[in-house]
């Protein structure tokens, strides 16, 4: 099965002639876009919905009916968000990575727009029935640390004073005896008292 010489155009990876119809053959066609100019499909949905795609919907789901019999009512349901909180987080650290927190290009999808953080972290700005956005509440230790920090300054201040108070008296309490026996226990141990 040779190739007339016209079509004898193109070499493969080793340097040989290739039939410009075998190519035609075993090339696949490209039907997407290479993956650098490809956008991923939670941008997509950023750009066309914005907000809305990081935002829980509610619908009305439609009756369930079987003959005449209504199997199930109508009812309203929870969707869960188009883009979920973890790819939408890391499309905003991408974006804060890059320097492109701030501004989304719509085009190319790149950024983020700040306006969408209350969408994402909506726990995060709650108001309360008193007013005023709530500031996150940490763990305990982290809330009591300067209480328990001048707690101890105010123990440490008696602290020195009973430390000294102690070490005064151990040493009046103690004997002091003067015979050779015991000035000899005390070279013995190291001490020259």
């Amino acid at each position: 099965d040779a190739c007339p010489s016209s079509d004898l155009a193109l070499l493969d990876a080793c340097g040989r002639p290739v039939c410009k119809s075998r190519i035609l053959l075993y090339l696949p066609v490209p039907i997407y876009k290479p993956k650098s100019e490809r956008m991923r499909a939670a941008l997509r949905h950023l750009c066309e919905k914005g907000a809305e795609a990081l935002k829980a919907q509610k619908i009305l789901r439609p009756p369930v009916q079987i003959e005449s019999h209504i199997a199930q009512p109508a009812k309203q349901i929870w969707r869960s968000p188009i883009v979920s909180k973890r790819v939408a987080n890391t499309i905003r650290k991408k974006a804060l990575r890059d320097g492109t927190y701030g501004s989304f290009d719509k085009e190319t999808g790149i950024g983020w727009d700040p306006s969408w953080d209350l969408a994402l972290k909506s726990s995060q700005y709650k108001v309360s029935r008193y007013g005023g956005i709530l500031p996150p509440k940490k763990t305990s230790r982290e809330r009591s640390r300067e209480v328990r920090a001048q707690e101890l300054e105010e123990q440490l201040e008696s602290r020195l004073e009973k430390i000294e108070e102690y070490y005064t008296e151990k040493e009046e309490s103690r004997v002091q005896d003067m015979s050779f026996e015991a000035h000899y226990k005390r070279l013995l141990r190291g001490g020259s008292r």
